[in-house]
Parts: structure tokens; C-alpha cells; sequence
């Protein structure tokens, strides 16, 4: 749990989305580390811990990105893949996802047309 928690998470998540052909090209490139930074910022602020976030808006984040349901999908799969493989227990993995479930619709915001 905790701050390290999360870090040991997002480390995991990122490692899982380098492999994972369905995401990884959204991923690419020199700025890997910043886009890591900035979702990682993100999440630990979206699931109530100290975060530094100053990123963008998610939908202008997103924006250009083409994205779906079907790569919001494969994100939270990945994510709930590395929170199991980490150690963190079933309940909490439900708990968050119940909780970042609620930012599909920012990061969507294009695909929507809202």
C-alpha cells in the first residue's frame, strides 16, 4: 500500500504495456518517462494519495489519441494485472477499478463526441 505501493504498481503497469500490442503504440517514443510520470501522477491523485499532478486535462490529453472503449479496456486490464502481480488483494484491485472506471468518460471525451 502506500506511496511505494503505487510506485511498485505503476512500474508493473508500464512494463505490461510495453508488451501489450493492443496499447503499446500509444506508449512509444522519448517521452515514455514523462508519460509515466504524468499517469502515474494522475492515478495515485485520482485514488486519494499525495500526488504532484500538473498535467493537462484528461480529454485534451487524449484527445488526438484515437482512442476507445476497447484501449480503455486493455489499459485497466493491464493495470489490474500489475496491482495482482504486486500483491495487492482482490477487494482493493475491485476498488479501484470502481473508482478509475469513472475517468472513462475525460479520457473518452473525443470518441464520445461530447
Amino acid at each position: 500500500g502506500g506511496l511505494e505501493g503505487m510506485m511498485a504498481v505503476m512500474d508493473r503497469q508500464f512494463e505490461c504495456i510495453e508488451r501489450d500490442k493492443r496499447l503499446n503504440m500509444f506508449f512509444e517514443g522519448t517521452k515514455m518517462q514523462a508519460i509515466k510520470r504524468s499517469v502515474t501522477d494522475y492515478l495515485i491523485m485520482t485514488l486519494g494519495g499525495p500526488s504532484d499532478y500538473i498535467g493537462r486535462p484528461l480529454a485534451e490529453a487524449h484527445a488526438v489519441l484515437q482512442i476507445t472503449d476497447y484501449h480503455f479496456d486493455c489499459f485497466m486490464q493491464d493495470l489490474q494485472r500489475a496491482m495482482r502481480d504486486v500483491g495487492s488483494d482482490g477487494e482493493t484491485v475491485d476498488e479501484a477499478t470502481v473508482v478509475l472506471e469513472l475517468i472513462r468518460k475525460n479520457v473518452l471525451k473525443v470518441h464520445y463526441g461530447n
